[in-house]
């Protein structure tokens, strides 16, 4: 058969000399003598993203357990005794120059009795006191407590907290001992004429407060009983609460009917028509400080925004507050809270101290209150911004 040109040629191109054959030969040798590659099969991608998936189901449902450990501590642990003063720094952080005055233990925990500053008034004191519920995890935050502001009370101050929950260890009246002639306090039920003694707390600087633990119902009344040394009753305040808001404070029920009895005189009314047109404090000088303070409730009740801002004090060295600012920041205050706060200011007794002065009053629930006046420039008198606490 006859080959093809084509064949011819590649015939020719394999003919190879002895020498080219034996280095072809040497090549396929040294090929078969290495070790072959392997070579790695790649892995599919959606592998990686159900392995990335498992992962993150898997951390969702560890990472919980795992801050949950981090903070409930184990049934091991032992909780202190006494709150930690770090503990109880936590607590009173928020509150201005807070002094601790005693802490009370309770069966589930402790009450703290402290003092601080009112932030808006730093002269006024706020006397507080706190529950502190000891559990098995450590101390929990208050969630019970009750606080009141000294306002130039003269003798006593009292507070009550009845009870929100099963393991409270409210009902407690507690206040501060003002007067240097009262060593004792003394409760008394109207009804029963049952006498309940009070522990007496001293604070670092000398100031003394009392509290007690009582069964007194919200609406029992009572009276508190300021005593010499000597057991001579010297103060005394028939009190009655009666259920209100959350949080174990409760509203005063009237103990002072008299109170109610709040109007003008026919020389106020006159002044007060007056001053509505235009407000000029040269009427305001022959009124005593207690008609101003009654021009100023009577301004209140009428909502007379205006009128009532122009008997604010206009002294520079006192507090003060922009009328726009005031005006635009001003709460509506309904006449039940104006009547609450502020009748009985017409039986007090003003207490001149030269520039400044203060009304003391009873209110309609048997509490005392004292009401800030500023003398002006002119020689009348003026109502100091945020005089009552």
């Amino acid at each position: 058969m006859k080959q093809s040109n084509d064949f011819q040629s590649l015939n020719e191109k394999i003919t190879m000399t002895d020498k080219e054959r034996e280095k072809v030969q040497e090549q396929i040798n040294l090929r078969m003598n290495t070790s072959p590659e392997i070579r790695k099969a790649t892995t599919p991608r959606k592998y990686y993203v159900a392995l990335g998936a498992a992962a993150l189901i898997f951390m969702l449902i560890l990472l919980p357990a795992i801050f949950n450990n981090f903070e409930k501590p184990s049934d091991s642990v032992v909780v202190a005794d006494v709150i930690p003063a770090e503990r109880l720094e936590e607590m009173l952080i928020h509150y201005d120059n807070n002094e601790i005055i005693h802490i009370e233990e309770v069966e589930s925990g402790a009450v703290v009795f402290f003092t601080y500053q009112n932030k808006k008034e730093k002269n006024i004191e706020m006397v507080s006191a706190m529950f502190v519920k000891k559990t098995k995890y450590g101390w929990e935050d208050p969630t019970e407590s009750g606080e009141h502001a000294i306002i130039d009370q003269t003798d006593i101050s009292h507070e009550f907290i009845s009870p929100i929950k099963e393991d409270s260890p409210f009902p407690l009246i507690f206040g501060k001992i003002i007067s240097s002639d009262i060593q004792e306090v003394l409760l008394k039920k109207v009804e029963t004429k049952q006498e309940i003694k009070t522990e007496k707390v001293i604070s670092k600087n000398g100031e003394r407060y009392w509290f007690t633990f009582t069964d007194i119902k919200p609406d029992e009344m009572f009276e508190i009983h300021g005593l010499t040394r000597d057991g001579q009753v010297i103060y005394s305040i028939d009190t009655l609460y009666g259920n209100g808001g959350s949080g174990g404070s409760h509203e005063l029920l009237e103990a002072n009917p008299i109170a109610e009895n709040f109007g003008l005189t026919a020389e106020e009314l006159e002044v007060y028509e007056l001053l509505k047109t235009e407000f000029d404090t040269q009427h305001l000088l022959a009124l005593s400080p207690i008609s101003i303070a009654k021009l100023y409730v009577q301004a209140t009740l009428d909502d007379e925004r205006e009128l009532r801002y122009e008997f604010y004090t206009d002294r520079q060295d006192m507090m003060q507050i922009d009328k726009e600012e005031y005006l635009s920041e001003m709460g509506n205050t309904t006449p039940e809270q104006i009547r609450d706060t502020f009748f009985g200011i017409q039986d007090g007794v003003f207490h001149d101290q030269g520039d400044s002065g203060y009304i003391s009053y009873t209110n309609l629930y048997g509490q005392e209150r004292g009401f800030s006046m500023v003398k002006e420039e002119d020689g009348s008198w003026a109502v100091s911004f945020m005089p009552i606490q």
